[in-house]
């Protein structure tokens, strides 16, 4: 049953959508990459699984290594959340940075304090999709 999306609804990027779109998410991830980390990537492919290592607990995983990068390079920069990127950019990131958790406008907004968490919801919600974030799907 569809209901009217509030500042209460939970947005996600939906990865279905940009398969059913004949998109490439790989392709918008590595766009997010800091120059250094697009350089080091000249394209989405054949990048992706890599042997990582937790910093925390040492422990080696099998990781994307567009995200890896995005998350453990590009997101510690100061400007990679910042007023110069779009808003649907820096909601993008948010959830490629953090695992992709359902996230509400009021707790995107938390993270972008000179952006109104009304203002997200109208982007989220006021025309097309944009990169995929949609309501997340309740289960």
């Amino acid at each position: 049953m569809w209901k009217r999306p509030s500042l209460d609804t939970k947005f996600q990027i939906d990865y279905d959508w940009w398969q059913a779109n004949g998109k490439d998410i790989r392709v918008a991830v590595r766009g997010q990459l800091c120059p250094d980390c697009q350089a080091r990537y000249p394209d989405h492919r054949n990048t992706e699984a890599v042997d990582w290592v937790d910093p925390e607990t040492a422990e080696v995983v099998r990781a994307d290594a567009l995200l890896q990068s995005l998350r453990s390079d590009c997101a510690r920069k100061p400007d990679f959340i910042s007023r110069n990127n779009t808003l649907v950019t820096n909601i993008f990131r948010i959830f490629l940075r953090d695992g992709n958790p359902p996230l509400t406008p009021r707790q995107l907004q938390a993270q972008l304090p000179w952006t109104s968490a009304e203002a997200i919801l109208r982007t989220l919600t006021g025309g097309p999709v944009y990169m995929g974030i949609r309501p997340a799907r309740e289960d």
